[in-house]
């Protein structure tokens, strides 16, 4: 068995060499396992969720926690899961990931309203098509009933999905980047990869901005465990919404609230959302002094 942090002297070339071949083998291995244990029947909906939960499993579960093994005598430590985190700090996270809805929505509109240059023609096309076929899966994903189906579509779609990519993205490859450049450059860096690896290019700002917040929230803290609260309260309650919405209860529309006849909400969402997370900020200064 390999010794703890037998490659804690690697540099950064190793480390994302490192990185890369236990994306490819752990994912790999989750495909292995998904085809074992499924019909692999890619039109019924449970099979695709399945498939999903065995591929975060192996692209951004399983990977985080190995290499923390090899690059660390402490992996917990190293991907800052070891300390305890203070209530308000939670309030604080939830609070804002409520407050920010509309300022997303508003960001997604103007996001989609960039266009890029004719040379990229096709590639703007694709990337269309892409977000087309994965809004259609989406939808599949989310029309279900019944209190055990919403409480699955949590667990794949809000707390996998939190906690897989802010082990992957935040705990390591940001960690990678900090100990190549500072840690500001390093959180927009990764902001950047978080958003390319979704391939929805009309999402694209909006997410690269919740990347970048995740990314700040673990440098300021020092504590991986609030940016994976925050991920998962944005998936959770999109998840929620669209579950009570198939049920037939009536609830705003989720995704367009601060946009329309409602920007003046999403303006005042960003305003008190950037001044909410300034106060958590200041207090997690005050809490170091």
């Amino acid at each position: 068995m390999l010794q703890k942090g037998i490659f804690k002297e690697a540099g950064l070339l190793t480390k994302i060499l490192h990185l890369f071949f236990a994306i490819i083998f752990f994912t790999l291995f989750a495909l292995a396992a998904w085809q074992l244990f499924t019909d692999k029947d890619t039109t019924n909906t449970q099979t695709l969720k399945l498939l999903q939960l065995f591929q975060s499993l192996g692209m951004f579960i399983i990977p985080p926690f190995v290499l923390a093994y090899l690059w660390s005598e402490k992996p917990f430590s190293y991907l800052k899961l070891n300390t305890s985190v203070h209530l308000w700090d939670v309030f604080m996270v939830i609070l804002i990931m409520i407050l920010a809805i509309p300022a997303i929505n508003l960001l997604s509109a103007v996001n989609q309203q960039l266009v890029l240059p004719d040379f990229l023609h096709s590639f703007e096309e694709w990337m269309k098509s892409t977000e087309a076929e994965t809004a259609i899966t989406t939808q599949k994903f989310v029309q279900v009933k019944g209190i055990g189906a919403l409480a699955f579509n949590i667990f794949l779609m809000a707390i996998i999905p939190a906690l897989g990519e802010e082990l992957f993205f935040r705990g390591t490859v940001q960690k990678i980047f900090t100990e190549w450049k500072k840690a500001i450059p390093a959180i927009w860096i990764t902001a950047v990869i978080f958003s390319i690896i979704h391939f929805q290019f009309y999402g694209f700002v909006p997410r690269m901005l919740l990347g970048a917040y995740f990314g700040y929230l673990l440098f300021w803290s020092g504590n991986l465990w609030l940016p994976i609260i925050a991920h998962f309260i944005n998936n959770a309650l999109a998840v929620l919404f669209y579950y009570l919405k198939f049920n037939g209860y009536k609830v705003i529309d989720i995704d367009t609230i601060g946009t329309g006849n409602t920007i003046w909400l999403g303006i005042l969402s960003l305003i008190v959302t950037l001044g909410s997370i300034i106060m958590l900020r200041k207090s997690f200064l005050n809490r170091n002094k």
